[in-house]
């Protein structure tokens, strides 16, 4: 009867099969966040490659009276369009206006006659102090904020802002408190059509409040693993580079799947890179 594997069948479809590569054959403790064979699993590690999850809003706080201004000039000369769901904030006027506003607001690109702001975070964080003021203006103020909707910034799979996420290499990572960070397994991945791989975090980050999370591997998938690391405390959170991280349990099953993930060209197939939400 087919059931969870050992390490010795570990060894066995890594040595002979490129399941694991690198593969280490015992585990590693001494010193380090263990990694390598376990008795019914494989600890993986983390690559020095990260990319954490913080959203930089541009966009600067406006006073009462900037924010009034603002919306005066968007009433009169702006207009609010969506490309998609992605809103798109265009205030026309001449080259004097268009500089104070741009200075004001803190970005904005001037495009001919008129200062853009594209940036999913900045155009939100504007609206939502504009407005008020710009309803204020207006016999029917909900109109105005549902024509401005949607206003809270949104984490979208479907349409995921890669500015959110801010680049980084080297040997630890730290996480802001109660965010998050994309990495990668410094292992590359072969796994069998007959196998489903579970992945579990490492007790010594999840007793620092530290969650790793991975989707099961399917069959017939291959690739380098996407981590993402959960910072849920409201402090810092400190990642170490090249040692574990998570945990892979393999189960065999008793017969072998009629359609595996290579066999459904899956979109993750072969990644090799942290890689972000594809449709």
């Amino acid at each position: 009867m087919a059931g969870i594997k050992n390490d010795e069948w570990i060894r066995r479809m890594a040595l002979d099969y490129r399941m694991i590569e690198p593969f280490v054959e015992s585990q590693v403790r001494a010193g380090v966040i263990s990694y390598g064979v376990s008795s019914y699993g494989y600890d993986l590690r983390v690559s020095r490659e990260y990319k954490i999850f913080q959203p930089q809003i541009r966009a600067k706080r406006l006073s009462d009276i900037q924010a009034g201004y603002v919306a005066g000039i968007i009433d009169g000369q702006g207009a609010i369009s969506w490309a998609g769901e992605r809103p798109r904030l265009a205030i026309r006027g001449d080259a004097t206006l268009l500089g104070k506003l741009q200075e004001m607001l803190g970005g904005g690109a001037v495009k001919g006659d008129a200062l853009v702001v594209e940036r999913v975070q900045d155009v939100q964080y504007v609206l939502g102090q504009v407005l008020p003021y710009l309803a204020a203006r207006r016999h029917d103020a909900a109109k105005v904020v549902e024509a401005a909707a949607p206003t809270p910034i949104v984490v979208d799979p479907k349409l995921f802002d890669i500015e959110s996420f801010i680049d980084h290499e080297g040997d630890c990572c730290i996480i802001p408190p109660n965010s998050f960070a994309l990495a990668r397994t410094v292992e590359y991945l072969r796994i069998p059509r007959q196998v489903m791989t579970i992945c579990l975090g490492k007790s010594s980050y999840a007793r620092c409040g530290i969650i790793v999370n991975v989707t099961p591997l399917e069959p017939e998938w291959q690739g380098h693993a996407t981590l993402e690391i959960s910072n849920t405390t409201p402090l810092p959170a400190k990642i170490y580079s090249n040692e574990g991280i998570c945990q892979l349990l393999f189960f065999e099953a008793d017969e072998v799947c009629a359609t595996s993930y290579a066999d459904k060209r899956g979109k993750y197939q072969g990644q090799v890179e942290v890689t972000l939400p594809r449709l």
